[in-house]
Parts: C-alpha cells; structure tokens; sequence
C-alpha cells in the first residue's frame, strides 16, 4: 500500500452506481415448509429458480388491484346507473 493517494484527478460521479429498477436487495424471510415446497416445485415446472419464482408472484400481487380499489371501481360503475 502507499503512504499517499492522489485523488485530485479523480472523477464525481452523480449518477447512482446501481439503476433502482434493476437493483437486487439481499435478505433473509421465513417461510413455511409448504409455501417453500410449492415456490420450488412450481419454478421447476416454468424451468426458472425459486427466488425468481417468488419475486414474480410478489411483483403480480404488488401490482394487481386491490380488494378496496375494486371495490371502489364497482360502486362507481353501479352508481352511476342508478
């Protein structure tokens, strides 16, 4: 190592190294022994891993309406008739 670094020719980046949309996050869940059989043998049968598999369902789920949301769509749909 040197005693001394010269950074005055390095460069700022002000761009985020990682693109957000792309980014990975490590962690850690629990899941139930059957939810864990299911996501394997589900991905196995798409021919993708179980990781990808689970971050699929998550990404369906986080995107579909919710109940309060349809709900909602429906009252104004039928009330309107009325």
């Amino acid at each position: 190592m040197k005693k001394e670094y010269d950074f005055s020719k390095g460069k700022i980046r002000k761009t985020p190294i990682a693109d957000s949309k792309t980014a990975k996050v490590q962690t850690s869940m629990r899941l139930d022994v059957e939810v864990m059989e299911w996501a394997q043998a589900s991905a196995e049968k798409l021919g993708i891993g179980y990781q990808t598999f689970l971050n699929m369902k998550l990404k369906e789920a986080m995107e579909k309406p919710s109940i309060e949301d349809r709900v909602e769509f429906l009252e104004k749909k039928l009330l309107k008739r009325a």
